[in-house]
């Protein structure tokens, strides 16, 4: 794996992660709540997304949708995931909550596929910003069944894509 640690807690429901960024805890803020900005990272390596809404308030939503765009991906390729961001709690530069949604193209939940109730914190750690994400399902199941997906590897993918913006940014 990389950079990311993962953690599953011992209720089973909760998935821990953490990475530590050379960046400051405002271009990691700007990198979530800029549309433009987080369309360059929010997906795996080979992947695009787009926001078809992004409503970065307090009950606002970032609808979003991710293409894979890598051909040696093989049956992955053209196909899409997609999902639905509803800010509950916002603490500029500093904290963000959120329920996380599968959806279709569209913004419409798929109820077939667990929600996650999303907390994360910027933390400043010296001349580094520490992202420290925590994210609850409602059963075992629910966790058993994203990190079957690959969660955690495209989580790592993810922020490996955020870590080449911040140092642009």
């Amino acid at each position: 794996m990389g950079k990311t640690t993962f953690t599953v807690s011992d209720d089973k429901k909760t998935l821990t992660m953490e990475r530590s960024f050379n960046a400051p805890q405002e271009k990691l803020w700007r990198a979530y709540s800029d549309k433009e900005v987080f369309e360059q990272w929010f997906a795996p390596q080979g992947w695009e997304v787009t926001s078809k809404k992004f409503d970065f308030t307090e009950n606002g939503e970032n609808i979003y949708v991710m293409k894979c765009v890598d051909k040696s991906q093989g049956e992955w390729y053209g196909q899409t995931s997609a999902g639905k961001m509803v800010f509950t709690k916002i603490n500029p530069t500093t904290s963000l909550s959120y329920t996380d949604y599968f959806t279709d193209d569209q913004g419409n939940i798929n109820t077939d596929l667990p929600a996650s109730k999303n907390n994360i914190d910027l933390i400043v750690k010296g001349d580094s910003t520490l992202l420290h994400a925590v994210t609850y399902y409602d059963s075992e199941e629910a966790l058993r069944t994203v990190l079957e997906m690959g969660m955690e590897q495209g989580f790592d993918q993810t922020l490996d894509k955020l870590e080449e913006i911040v140092n642009h940014l």
